[in-house]
C-alpha cells in the first residue's frame, strides 16, 4: 500500500510540475489496469552426465504459461491532435501458471501460484502512441520498448504448500511492445483507451538452442487530459 500511495503522489507532483513549464492543454495522466497472458518456452543441453539414461549430457525442454496482471499509472505528451508519447511505472504480478519440463525424454508437470503480490517485475514503458481520426472515438496504435525489471517472486508449488523464492531471467531487460485499439473520449477531460498489447523477448540467449518468449494483454486506461 505504501509503495502504491508513493507511486500515486510522485505522479501526481510530476504532472503538475510538467504542466506547470509547458501548458496544460498537451498532457494526461492515466491508470493503467491489464490482464497479462505469458508464455515462455526452451531447449537447452547441460554438460552433465544423466545416469538414468547414460547420457554424456542432460536434455532440458521446458514450456510454460501464466496468468498475470498489471497496475500502473502513465504520462501522456500530445505533440498534435494524432501524435504522442507516453511513459510510465506499471507493476506487475503473477496468479498462477503451469510448466512442463522434459529431461532426456523423462516428462513432468508443474503447477504454480504466486505467493506475494507485486514482487514479479516492475515495467517503465516508452510509446509512441498514433490516433487515426480526431473524432471521439478513434483507432489507438502504440509502439515501443518496456525496460522490465525483474526482482525475487515468490511461488508456492501446488500441493506442498512451500514458498519458493525464485528469480526469473536477468535483473533487466528490454522488450519492445506494440498496441492496437482504440480510443474514447467522455467528455473534455476523460478518455478510455481499450488496447491488445504483445510483447516479445528478443535477446540473445547463449545457452539455449532456442528460446522464446512473449507477453500478451489487454491494456484499459482511464486517463485524465489536462
Amino acid at each position: 500500500m505504501k509503495t502504491w500511495t508513493y507511486l500515486g503522489i510522485t505522479g501526481f507532483l510530476f504532472l503538475g510540475t510538467i504542466n506547470s513549464t509547458f501548458g496544460q492543454t498537451k498532457f494526461a495522466l492515466s491508470i493503467n489496469l491489464a490482464p497479462i497472458y505469458t508464455h515462455t518456452d526452451y531447449n537447452s543441453t547441460l554438460p552433465f552426465p544423466d545416469s538414468n539414461t547414460q547420457s554424456p549430457t542432460t536434455v532440458v525442454t521446458s514450456s510454460s504459461h501464466g496468468l498475470n496482471y498489471m497496475l500502473g499509472l502513465s504520462a501522456r505528451y500530445n505533440f498534435s491532435p494524432k501524435w504522442s508519447a507516453s511513459t510510465g511505472i506499471w507493476a506487475t504480478h503473477g496468479l498462477s501458471g503451469t510448466t512442463h519440463f522434459d529431461i532426456n525424454g523423462i516428462s513432468a508437470q508443474l503447477p504454480y501460484r504466486y505467493s506475494h503480490p507485486f514482487t514479479n517485475a516492475y515495467k517503465v514503458p516508452l510509446l509512441v502512441n498514433y490516433e487515426s481520426s480526431t473524432k471521439r472515438l478513434s483507432p489507438y496504435f502504440s509502439m515501443g520498448a518496456s525496460l522490465d525489471f525483474r526482482s525475487v517472486s515468490y511461488v508456492e508449488l501446488e500441493g506442498n504448500g512451500q514458498e519458493v523464492p525464485v528469480k526469473f531471467g536477468k535483473a533487466l531487460i528490454i522488450t519492445p511492445i506494440i498496441g492496437v485499439g482504440a480510443i474514447y473520449q467522455l467528455n473534455n477531460h476523460l478518455l478510455i483507451v481499450a488496447q491488445p498489447t504483445i510483447q516479445y523477448n528478443v535477446q540473445s540467449h547463449p545457452t539455449y538452442a532456442y528460446y522464446h518468449s512473449y507477453q500478451i494483454g489487454l491494456q484499459m486506461q482511464l486517463m485524465h487530459q489536462f
